[in-house]
């Protein structure tokens, strides 16, 4: 018993720090996306603040442009007004001296227009490469949240497996300390047979049941099952010829009456004849039937000490199957438990999934509301555009 005791607390330990293991894996693995969540949360508030100064910056450098184109008109139309009062005042720097000004704001405005395509074609160009990097940020940002469910499933699946293969390994040292049980009670059943001179039969049915022996009494037998007998019992069942068991039994006890009778008989005449001789008061002796009966109630009080022994060791099998079936319990309710908690952190998940989608719909909105505002903007600068040339043709 003290074996048996000694391998549960072990198994208890291995079992404990396992759960512990396991513990600590699933809390780091929390923690790890825990973080995750906040560095992305973190990202996208950053990538937002990014976007709006962009925009900003976009809006102030538009605005900029237009007050510097605005000026330039304004400065190239007063110098005509200067030039034209200019002309009336002087005759002479009337042929000369507009004609010079007006070629070299003319070519001045042929490099700034030059300028301004290729600096509107560079932005446009860095514009689309900018939409174009966007969309695959966001592509690249999807598939990674796609990647990471992808991974906590297979964490989750992982712990399932691992809890399964844990809940097999318990069954199995289960089913081996049951094995090993079973093996020290078939050792001790047939040390007890070879020690005590007993053997098995079998019925004719071949049914290998082992059942106590009773005393021989004149009612029925039950064919059914294996007898514990000893060797020479054994022998006189084989002697007896061919049949059941019961016809067995029946002959024995047919002869046993017989025989029972002639010793009657026998006791009777040896009395008739001791009374006839005038002898000395006999003196009794263990002999004869006497012998073999004290042999019969020494050989039943063997046989009950021996089952007495065998029902403290039941007993304390007992007690150990009743210890691992509360054990079992116990780990029953904790696996129930893992498993409502496993269940509350999907309903978790699920629920920050669904605040992250509802997040990519708004990212979504917002991008399409910029899109519209970059399409008005890029209209109201194609109409600055031609308003310019439009001056540029009629001051020509």
């Amino acid at each position: 018993m003290s074996s048996t005791t000694g391998r549960k607390r072990v198994t208890e330990r291995h079992y404990s720090a396992e759960e512990q293991a396991l513990d600590q894996i699933s809390k780091e693995a929390e923690a790890r996306i825990q973080a995750r969540r906040a560095a992305r949360a973190e990202a996208r508030e950053i990538r937002l603040r990014e976007i709006a100064k962009q925009q900003k910056e976009e809006e102030e450098r538009l605005k900029t442009q237009e007050a510097d184109s605005g000026k330039s008109l304004s400065s190239y139309s007063g110098s005509r007004r200067g030039s034209d009062e200019s002309t009336s005042t002087d005759t002479d720097l009337r042929d000369k001296d507009p004609k010079d000004a007006v070629r070299q704001y003319k070519s001045m405005l042929r490099d700034y227009e030059e300028k301004y395509k290729k600096a509107m074609s560079t932005n446009a160009q860095l514009d689309n490469q900018k939409h174009t990097l966007v969309y695959q940020v966001e592509l690249l940002k999807d598939q990674l949240e796609e990647q990471e469910e992808s991974m906590i499933e297979v964490q989750r699946q992982y712990k399932d497996k691992c809890r399964e293969f844990e809940n097999q390994k318990r069954s199995f040292i289960d089913l081996e300390f049951q094995y090993n049980g079973l093996k020290e009670q078939m050792s001790y059943r047939d040390r007890f047979l070879q020690e005590s001179g007993f053997t098995v039969v079998s019925t004719e049915e071949g049914m290998l049941k082992l059942e106590k022996c009773s005393t021989m009494t004149n009612g029925p037998i039950i064919p059914q099952g294996s007898l514990l007998v000893s060797d020479e019992a054994a022998e006189m069942l084989a002697k007896a010829g061919e049949g059941s068991l019961d016809d067995k039994l029946r002959k024995f006890l047919e002869e046993k009456k017989r025989l029972l009778e002639e010793i009657k008989s026998l006791q009777k005449d040896i009395e008739d004849e001791r009374s006839k001789k005038d002898k000395s008061p006999k003196v009794p002796q263990m002999n004869g039937p006497e012998m073999q009966l004290y042999e019969v109630q020494r050989e039943a009080s063997k046989q009950i000490h021996e089952y007495k022994l065998k029902l403290q060791k039941a007993e304390q099998d007992i007690g150990t199957y009743e210890a691992t079936v509360n054990r079992l319990e116990q780990q029953i309710k904790r696996y129930k438990f893992d498993a409502e908690e496993a269940e509350k952190t999907e309903d978790e998940l699920k629920t920050e999934k669904r605040r992250l989608q509802r997040e990519l719909r708004d990212s979504q909105n917002q991008v399409e509301e910029l899109q519209n505002q970059n399409k008005h903007l890029k209209k109201r600068l194609e109409k600055v555009k031609q308003t310019r040339s439009a001056l540029l043709n009629f001051n020509e």
